[in-house]
């Protein structure tokens, strides 16, 4: 687990805040400081894996908790360009880690079972008030050609996506449900990502899980 925190390349811990909060969706209880509104960029903390993930602010007892029901926080608006620093933990290993995210962009840290993390970052530019958007982010080595189709229909949703990358596409805003496959095969069973919102951005995770895959999704909303 030091080695996974050691790696995280993390962004974005903050400053000051008296109270804890105490699950990823206590998303009113900035965890992060911000600058201006031109300045700011953002980050989450995603929980890939299968243990617990805490996210402790510097200085202040400021606390996200991320799990398998709560996997990722929501994006905090942070100064860009100022180092910040906090302590992950899982289980009973921690570590100290400091990171820097660029003036308008949205970064993801995805911590992954046992031995890292991967650092996914975005500068969006394809905001459309009649659309949905839907990205995928490739964490996992073993699935040869990642896609996203749509179940039951001949339609890929998203494919040809890098390891530690992402890829995002608007589609409409209607009910949906994908099915990843690795290499051309199915793995597991259709995700239902419920009935998209226009405006609205969604992310869908692929990360390992034992022998095979796993796919699960986040609404990517901001706190406030």
């Amino acid at each position: 687990m030091k080695n996974l925190l050691s790696r995280f390349g993390l962004s974005a811990f903050a400053l000051a805040l008296p109270f804890a909060a105490t699950s990823a969706f206590a998303a009113d209880i900035p965890l992060y400081p911000t600058g201006p509104a031109e300045d700011s960029s953002f980050v989450r903390f995603v929980d890939g894996g299968t243990q617990a993930v805490a996210v402790t602010a510097t200085g202040s007892k400021a606390r996200v908790a991320l799990d398998a029901a709560n996997p990722a926080s929501h994006f905090f608006p942070i100064a860009a360009g100022k180092p910040v620093s906090g302590t992950l933990t899982s289980g009973a290993a921690h570590q100290d880690v400091s990171a820097t995210v660029q003036p308008g962009e949205f970064v993801s840290i995805v911590a992954l079972d046992g031995t890292h993390a991967v650092t996914v970052r975005e500068k969006p530019d394809d905001f459309n008030a009649l659309k949905a958007s839907v990205a995928l982010y490739n964490l996992d080595a073993r699935c040869a050609a990642p896609a996203l189709k749509v179940p039951g229909r001949d339609v890929t949703l998203l494919d040809g996506v890098a390891v530690g990358q992402g890829k995002r596409r608007q589609v409409n805003p209607v009910a949906l449900s994908v099915q990843l496959q690795c290499g051309g095969k199915a793995v597991g069973q259709p995700l239902s990502l419920g009935t998209l919102v226009a405006g609205q951005r969604y992310t869908v995770f692929l990360v390992p899980a034992g022998a095979q895959s796993r796919i699960f999704f986040a609404n990517d909303a901001v706190s406030h």
